[in-house]
């Protein structure tokens, strides 16, 4: 390959290209790069601008970063001393990054790992053995064929990884999870509890007691990772990094976090997933996460590049629903509740299934409480 000719060779200031940037941990990475003294320029579709002050201070290439001929036309001949992609095509940015930079940093999705696509599938049990849960970043791949669109992502990280091998650059890839914040992606997990509390709903149903974890990051936790990947390219490049809060949480209590943040208290009323499968729009425990845990193994990059939180979950969840209730997403254009605040057909369900409680089987056998089996003798001798 032949090396870009870099502005920090000449004595200038570094040059970072961000490609997206727009949701919800782009303006937590370009803080980043800046602390780190990076001339930042934006590279993203123009559809929306982010009103933060140090994005709308930097120079933005609006184009189309899906196609290769709209990547090169866009691109031209520049360079940069670092690319950071967080949108797009990934494997036609990869290749035609190729002599454009000498460190890329992308960001993909974690459906890639063998079995995962399977947890909302009611075969699920069939896939179990396959199935790591924490996943760690060398699960194997998803067979081909099982998902169309994983079967890309699996061909990027290859590519992406096959350039880094290659020596075209040092490239390090990120499997981001769920990650939250101000300008989330949609109207986020958070919504449909805070309109519930604004609605002065009292009863929230939650199915098999809301006990499901999965994966989250706050956005300045995932700008965080990047940051130190970068900081550490020796140990980073050619590496795939799962990230994630330190603390992770079951549904419910993510519920409770946002309630709690509004000062407000929901009556739990626990449905099995047999009466209301995953996918029910009207049931907000079924969004993130479905019916079996989603947990990501974040051991490596702490492990490796010494990750630790900068904001706590609780913390920048507060910050979260403030911001949702200072921009509330519905009457936006493009937005559709679906039928999630039909609370006329709530309360006929929860009147119904606590009816099917009344008259269910009381439980039979008496109660016995837990005593450890080693013995416990209370003088010496004692057999018992």
């Amino acid at each position: 390959m032949s090396s870009p000719v870099l502005a920090s060779e000449q004595g200038e200031m570094m040059k970072a290209l961000l490609i997206g940037g727009t949701a919800a941990s782009g303006p937590h990475i370009v803080r980043e790069l800046q602390k780190r003294d990076y001339d930042v320029t934006m590279y993203h579709r123009g559809v929306h601008e982010v009103p933060e002050p140090e994005l709308e201070k930097i120079e933005h290439i609006h184009g189309e970063p899906h196609f290769v001929e709209t990547i090169d036309k866009d691109l031209g001949d520049r360079k940069w001393d670092l690319v950071v992609a967080t949108y797009g095509r990934l494997r036609y940015l990869a290749d035609a990054l190729v002599g454009k930079t000498p460190h890329l940093v992308t960001v993909g999705g974690f459906p890639v790992m063998k079995g995962w696509m399977h947890i909302r599938d009611e075969h699920w049990a069939e896939h179990a053995g396959e199935v790591v849960n924490p996943g760690p970043e060398d699960t194997p791949y998803e067979d081909p064929g099982v998902d169309h669109f994983v079967d890309r992502m699996i061909e990027t990280e290859k590519t992406i990884i096959g350039h880094h091998n290659a020596g075209d650059y040092i490239a390090t890839h990120f499997r981001y999870p769920g990650v939250y914040g101000p300008y989330g992606i949609g109207d986020g997990f958070e919504w449909p509890v805070i309109k519930r509390v604004l609605d002065g709903r009292k009863q929230f149903i939650i199915q098999d007691s809301g006990q499901v974890l999965f994966t989250r990051c706050a956005a300045p936790n995932a700008a965080h990772s990047i940051a130190i990947a970068i900081d550490q390219p020796t140990i980073a490049g050619g590496q795939i990094y799962h990230i994630g809060d330190d603390a992770q949480y079951t549904r419910r209590q993510w519920v409770e976090m946002v309630a709690k943040a509004m000062n407000h208290e929901f009556e739990f009323v626990d449905i099995p997933y047999s009466i209301i499968p995953p996918g029910n729009t009207l049931i907000t425990g079924s969004g993130a996460g479905g019916r079996y845990h989603r947990l990501m193994d974040t051991f490596k990059i702490r492990h490796q590049l010494g990750y630790r939180d900068v904001v706590s979950a609780e913390d920048w969840l507060k910050h979260s629903v403030r911001w949702v209730l200072q921009n509330r997403p519905d009457g936006q254009p493009g937005w559709d509740p679906g039928n999630r605040f039909d609370y006329e057909e709530e309360d006929r369900l929860i009147a119904w299934w606590k009816g099917v409680q009344e008259v269910a089987p009381r439980s039979v056998g008496e109660r016995s409480a837990f005593r450890h089996p080693y013995a416990h003798p209370k003088t010496p001798g004692d057999l018992q």
